[in-house]
């Protein structure tokens, strides 16, 4: 008996699966507006729900649309008053929002047969980027060079991750060299003699971004250094050196010729 009811329940199994299922990330800032929207539209569709579980585990359905009927919003606190839906296009506005609205939200459409079209959106939001500190740490002197680490960091942000680059202008190009590493510390060499360069630090999440620049020059020269590096003042300290070097020996040539003079006269 159960042998010949077999095939019509894998068939029945078969027309109910979703004929498509589609997942994209979005990545939205906190306090501003966000908007999912279908890439396409099946047709003939006759209704449509946006739901969301969020990373918290919570549930809710946000609005069901029949065609030819009124939006049917939900009655979540989560989204009141941020919500607007688009019955043009089907898309869900959220504005602003909140950093709690991660999740993932869906949009299953009833294309008729008992089938659907379901578009998944993966949302996650994030604080905006601010312009990071960039700062110089105490530097380690060395004939004609110093060893520097630059330190980056960007208060109060979350999910950061820091690049490096180095150029020879302050304005960001294509010519660039990228440093490897993606930390918020950078140890570089800098030669007194060396051309003008450039270090970037480059602060961003998947949502925003931000950059600060400091002349490479001005590394060794800076107060929180304590140290000019240049040949000018190695040359001089040189100088100094050879100076009291040469007032020593001639002062001893002085002191010898004095004493043999005196030696000679008492003899």
């Amino acid at each position: 008996m159960l042998g010949p009811r077999r095939p019509s329940l894998l068939f029945l199994l078969l027309v109910l699966q979703p004929v498509d299922c589609k997942e994209m990330e979005v990545a939205a800032i906190a306090g501003e507006s966000v908007q999912l929207q279908p890439v396409k539209l099946p047709e003939p569709w006759t209704e449509m729900t946006w739901e969301v579980t969020l990373d918290s585990a919570e549930m809710y359905r946000i609005v069901t649309f029949n065609k030819g009927d009124p939006p049917d919003l939900g009655s979540s606190p989560h989204f009141i008053n941020r919500v607007t839906f688009h019955p043009e296009n089907l898309s869900l506005q959220i504005d602003p929002v909140k950093k709690s609205d991660s999740g993932l939200y869906t949009l299953p459409i009833d294309i008729g047969g008992g089938r659907e079209d379901i578009t998944k959106f993966r949302v996650s939001v994030f604080e905006r980027v601010r312009q990071p500190n960039l700062m110089v740490l105490p530097a380690h002197a060395e004939l004609g060079q110093c060893n520097v680490t630059l330190s980056c960091s960007v208060p109060g942000a979350d999910r950061v991750t820091y690049g490096w680059s180095r150029g020879t202008s302050r304005i960001p190009s294509d010519r660039d060299h990228q440093l490897h590493g993606h930390q918020s510390l950078l140890h570089v060499v800098i030669n007194a003699n060396s051309s003008d360069v450039f270090y970037r630090c480059n602060a961003s999440n998947r949502a925003s971004w931000g950059a600060d620049t400091v002349d490479g020059k001005s590394l060794c020269d800076s107060p929180a250094t304590g140290f000019a590096s240049s040949p000018a003042s190695y040359c001089q300290v040189k100088g100094i050196l050879l100076l009291v070097l040469l007032g020593a020996l001639v002062t001893a040539i002085v002191m010898v010729h004095v004493l043999t003079r005196d030696k000679e006269r008492l003899d």
